[in-house]
């Protein structure tokens, strides 16, 4: 017994055409089918919208942190590269760093050349007391 495939019965007139009657309810399922469609796509657009704003939100704060993780990393690299330095030429930063007054102010300043070389600069500034002058 082999089964034959069942097929969709079309209501037809005396040419073999499909009727009227059921092209009209042909019609109207489709018309029905499109509008939930058209809900279903209101709802999806408007949850699209919704991740494209946090997206986006997201992106401006990690271009935020991608610039302060580069400065940081471009101070430390030049804090190492000067402690080393010293290292070399016989200078002993622990003693010295025991002499350093509590009224000293470090500033330190990182800046990416053209070059793609970054410059470090480091400032010791003494803060002044109410009564000092320059």
């Amino acid at each position: 017994m082999t089964k034959t495939p069942t097929k969709t019965e079309y209501i037809t007139c005396e040419h073999d055409y499909p009727s009227y009657k059921w092209l009209l309810s042909l019609c109207s399922k489709q018309h029905t089918y499109l509008k939930k469609q058209d809900k279903v796509l209101k709802k999806l657009e408007a949850r699209l919208v919704d991740y494209h704003e946090a997206h986006t939100d997201c992106l401006e704060k990690n271009q935020e942190l991608l610039k302060d993780h580069i400065e940081i990393t471009r101070a430390y690299n030049g804090l190492h590269q000067m402690g080393k330095f010293a290292e070399e030429q016989g200078i002993d930063i622990k003693k010295h760093n025991k002499k350093l007054p509590e009224y000293h102010q470090f500033e330190q300043e990182h800046t990416l050349l053209e070059s793609g070389r970054v410059q470090h600069i480091y400032k010791m500034k003494k803060i002044k007391k109410d009564g000092e002058q320059k």
